[in-house]
């Protein structure tokens, strides 16, 4: 079957991207705003802010389905159409791990331990600061086009990419002080609380993990 030349010519979608990872750091951002409400004991803050955050995750979830449905299925693309598919995936994760971070405690007021505000604050941070670099890495997109996925556009992606992972692990390890506090506050908390905080943690820690995916997925783009 001939494809018509025009289809040939369309403009790349794949700097679309771009604008999904700039409406998913805005979900992103609210998370440690719904902390620091947390820790203030305003549980209408946090609830106020997870409405905000949910809301933002539609959007994301609306620019998502734009890419996709844009991304061309027989024109030739710098990269395997499946693994911007992946990239698409694991960038809209970051928004879902947001929101659910605030359905979560909304769920239930929780108690922070006083030994784990500064260490939960820096953990926050740290995570958002993952994502800020991994939206700096999907922000070299158009560069990476236009130098054919290689030079210096390569250089800094996987310069971007490492220091993507860096932070990422960083942030395990306060995710992991967060964890050894909150088991030692385990005689002073029920059962619940516990389990809930747990499955907060995990949450916030799982937003890295996805912006250092997007990262590795960058690597595979380059690897070529």
């Amino acid at each position: 079957m001939r494809i018509p030349l025009a289809n040939l010519l369309v403009r790349s979608p794949l700097p679309r991207v771009s604008e999904l990872m700039e409406q998913v750091v805005v979900c992103a951002q609210h998370v440690p705003q719904i902390v620091h409400a947390l820790i203030d004991g305003d549980q209408t803050a946090v609830e106020r802010l997870a409405k905000e955050v949910s809301a933002l995750e539609a959007r994301a979830d609306e620019a998502k389905d734009s890419v996709r449905s844009n991304l061309p299925v027989r024109i030739f693309l710098p990269v395997d159409r499946r693994d911007v598919l992946k990239l698409i995936s694991q960038i809209d994760s970051i928004a879902d791990c947001s929101e659910d971070v605030g359905v979560l405690l909304t769920i239930r007021p929780l108690q922070v331990p006083e030994e784990m505000k500064t260490i939960l604050v820096l953990f926050t941070e740290r995570v958002l600061e993952t994502v800020k670099t991994a939206a700096d890495l999907v922000a070299t997109m158009d560069d990476l086009l236009e130098q054919g996925f290689s030079g210096p556009a390569k250089e800094r992606v996987l310069s971007l990419a490492k220091e993507v992972g860096r932070k990422e692990h960083e942030a395990d390890k306060l995710q992991d002080q967060c964890a050894r506090v909150l088991f030692r506050s385990e005689d002073q908390m029920s059962a619940v609380a516990i389990f809930m905080w747990t499955k907060v943690l995990n949450k916030i820690g799982d937003i890295a993990n996805h912006a250092e995916n997007v990262g590795d997925q960058f690597r595979l783009f380059v690897a070529g």
